[in-house]
């Protein structure tokens, strides 16, 4: 009798975990790209409407650093893509991992440090930034487009140096994306040379329809370098007014730091911009 009781337990815990569903905020994926010629990891997340409606299309959201900020992005998109606080269409992610990240994020290759100076011992690295863009807007992007339904609305969102890579796609390829989030973009690299040339870059250039979003961590830090602060606040005076038709957004974080601006930086970005296009 104890035997037929301990196997009809067995039988009943093995039902229940057998019921049950995992969750799963996407999947892992990888192509060889001709253009780096090495294999290049990526994350997707589809929608929950995406099995369900068929005919349906969606925008796409590109996110630079995603081993780092994937599963928050899709937290994010959730919250404003569902219930009262929807104001974000349900999108596809793309989280793009690294291999080098100063090679590809960079669009000067530099000695300079964050202060701006330069070492006898320093050698010039990074500059490959248009070489990326082939990639991500030439591969990935002719990938995603051929294996799901997308709508032809692309976001960029980057960090740091991803931020320095968004701010130069937004300047030299602008209409590659739609919108374009800037968390804490490092502006101080090789001396400031694209915050000093993004004038000149805007000069006659129609952002009609376009929407770029720039968050700066401003926690006070002992021993911190302003040549950061300095570069971006002359970008968001000098050179954005210069942007005809842009909606643009900024906000600063004082209780943030470079390391934690991230996650509440694409939160309010993604508030800022999409509250102001919902009616």
């Amino acid at each position: 009798m104890c035997r037929i009781y301990f196997l009809l337990i067995i039988l009943l815990l093995s039902s229940t975990v057998q019921s049950q569903e995992d969750i799963c905020i996407g999947k892992k994926h990888s192509i060889y790209s001709a253009v780096l010629q090495e294999d290049r990891s990526y994350w997707v997340h589809l929608p929950e409407e995406y099995g369900h409606e068929p005919a349906q299309a969606y925008p796409v959201i590109y996110l630079l650093d995603g081993n780092s900020f994937f599963h928050s992005l899709v937290g994010i998109s959730k919250t404003f893509s569902a219930g009262k606080a929807k104001i974000l269409p349900p999108s596809i992610i793309v989280g793009i991992l690294n291999t080098d990240r100063t090679r590809d994020l960079t669009p000067t290759a530099s000695a300079a440090r964050r202060d701006g100076t330069i070492t006898t011992a320093s050698a010039p690295e990074g500059g490959g930034a248009e070489s990326f863009n082939r990639f991500l807007t030439g591969e990935l992007r002719t990938v995603i487009n051929n294996t799901y339904r997308t709508n032809g609305q692309n976001m960029l969102i980057g960090h740091s140096y991803g931020g320095l890579f968004t701010l130069y796609t937004f300047l030299t390829h602008t209409e590659l994306f739609d919108t374009y989030l800037a968390l804490d973009p490092s502006l101080w690299w090789d001396q400031g040379k694209l915050s000093e040339q993004a004038g000149e870059l805007m000069e006659g250039k129609d952002f009609t329809g376009k929407s770029l979003y720039i968050g700066i961590a401003s926690a006070k830090r002992p021993g911190r370098t302003e040549n950061h602060l300095n570069r971006i606040d002359r970008f968001l005076t000098g050179a954005l007014p210069k942007a005809k038709g842009l909606r643009h957004y900024s906000k600063s974080f004082t209780d943030e730091t470079h390391g934690t601006i991230a996650i509440p930086g694409m939160y309010d970005g993604i508030k800022q911009i999409y509250s102001k296009l919902t009616p």
